[in-house]
């Protein structure tokens, strides 16, 4: 019998399993529900933002990514006082809870789980850790912690989303070393995987962020984690047009089930200013008409899905725009690539647009999904509504989570005045085999006088 699926409502996690091992959408649904998230907390974590920050990173994504998280706390860690501002629960318990997060009470130490702070080590650990911009994930007995200074907030985002990524590519076969070996990154240096870098001193006054989906959400969680003394100093301009709908609740970091059916500018903008935030909106598309004006940030972070309105915001006004786009195809689902412009390159060489034998290509791809897939045929009644679910991206949480701590963390290189990367390719699921592939330039002064003092680093 035929689900008849809509097109708008295939979960995009769902879909990668569809298209890798022809998994109906059900079926996924409960193996990863039933694979879930654990992670094992230690008694500092209660009194350290960034283990804080890290720790409801990874459970945001956890439950995003599997729709379970556990976390194993001693008592005086569920009633510390919550020291980050993704959160505004008073308690890291309810801050975890908040996040559909929950207690266990007993630990399983037979299942790969992840550990924080100084969490016994048990079974198969993966230890999540960072200092300064550098994230690390691995298998404690290879992995130490490091220093776990929190110089710059989005490395103990990048940190999680290590982790939670070593998790999910061990759960869907993604390569064999998930979760068996050391993975490194440093927000710092491409070439340094240890890199740590210098404590943050300035934050950017205002942004603007353009598309309000998997990456601007991303993007926001990151901003919102920075060190501003009051946030209330900071105005974050919001642009696009887009309504929540059903399948965005899985890859969006901030939405939750009752956003549906809402434009996506309000529900943010609500998120941000929940959090004191100051915030602008704009409910349209970007066209080849659109034009920054003087009033607006001369920042903008760019999360779009397609790369003719990357092209049109490059001639908007902005001094200095940092974009990223992931694979939307299982073969590349955790693939970023990060690009900053102005760039030594031309904006149509940077953003090429999908030329015939391009489009011929992809249409072939799908072609062959729906036929080889009893999946497809099982979810649509005619090739026409196969076509269009098989056309869906595919999108998993953690490859966002670690693109917006990318381009945060080059955002803060502008607007500190440090050299910083004007291209950067990275696969996810790749890191412990693959080196980032990056160009290092100046970092734009223009930038550097929209900025505001950022808080001490803890």
């Amino acid at each position: 019998m035929s689900l008849a699926l809509p097109r708008t409502s295939l979960s995009r996690i769902d879909k990668l399993l569809l298209d890798m091992s022809a998994t109906m959408p059900e079926d996924a649904r409960l193996r990863r529900l039933a694979h879930g998230v654990r992670i094992v907390v230690g008694d500092d974590v209660a009194s350290t933002p960034g283990l804080q920050l890290t720790l409801l990173t990874a459970v945001n994504l956890g439950v995003k990514c599997f729709g379970r998280a556990t976390v194993h706390a001693n008592a005086g860690v569920w009633s510390a006082p919550a020291l980050t501002r993704v959160t505004l629960a008073a308690t890291l318990g309810e801050a975890v809870i908040a996040l559909g997060g929950a207690p266990e009470i007993t630990m399983d130490c037979e299942e790969r789980h992840l550990i924080l702070g100084n969490a016994p080590a048990k079974g198969m650990s993966l230890r999540v850790t960072f200092d300064g911009w550098s994230a690390a994930v691995g298998p404690e007995a290879e992995l130490p912690r490091m220093a776990e200074r929190a110089y710059c907030p989005p490395a103990c985002i990048a940190a999680a989303a290590l982790g939670i990524g070593e998790l999910f590519a061990a759960f869907a076969g993604i390569t064999l070393s998930a979760g068996r070996q050391v993975v490194r990154l440093s927000l710092w240096s491409s070439s340094e995987t240890g890199a740590t870098g210098e404590p943050v001193a300035e934050v950017p006054a205002a942004i603007s962020v353009f598309g309000l989906g998997h990456l601007g959400q991303a993007y926001l969680w990151s901003v919102a984690a920075l060190p501003y003394r009051e946030p209330g100093e900071a105005c974050i301009w919001l642009c696009d047009d887009d309504e929540v709908e059903d399948p965005n609740i899985e890859t969006g970091a901030l939405l939750q089930r009752v956003d549906v059916e809402q434009l996506k500018t309000r529900v943010v903008a609500q998120w941000l200013e929940d959090r004191g935030f100051k915030t602008r909106l704009l409910e349209r598309r970007v066209d080849a008409a659109f034009r920054r004006t003087e009033k607006e940030p001369v920042i903008a972070l760019s999360g779009f899905d397609d790369n003719q309105p990357r092209r049109w915001l490059a001639e908007a006004g902005f001094e200095v725009i940092l974009d990223s786009g992931l694979g939307g195809e299982a073969h590349n689902f955790d693939a970023i690539a990060y690009r900053r412009w102005p760039n030594p390159r031309s904006a149509d060489v940077l953003w090429p647009l999908e030329d015939e034998k391009e489009r011929l290509a992809r249409e072939q791809r799908r072609q062959r999904l729906i036929s080889a897939s009893q999946g497809y045929r099982d979810l649509a009644d005619d090739e026409c509504g196969r076509l269009g679910l098989a056309g869906k991206a595919v999108a998993v949480p953690f490859v966002g989570a670690l693109a917006s701590s990318i381009v945060v963390a080059e955002v803060l290189k502008c607007v500190n005045g440090v050299e910083s990367h004007s291209q950067l390719k990275v696969r996810a699921c790749l890191l412990g085999t693959v080196a980032p592939d990056g160009r290092v330039d100046d970092a734009p002064a223009a930038v550097r006088g929209l900025r505001t003092q950022a808080a001490a680093a803890s």
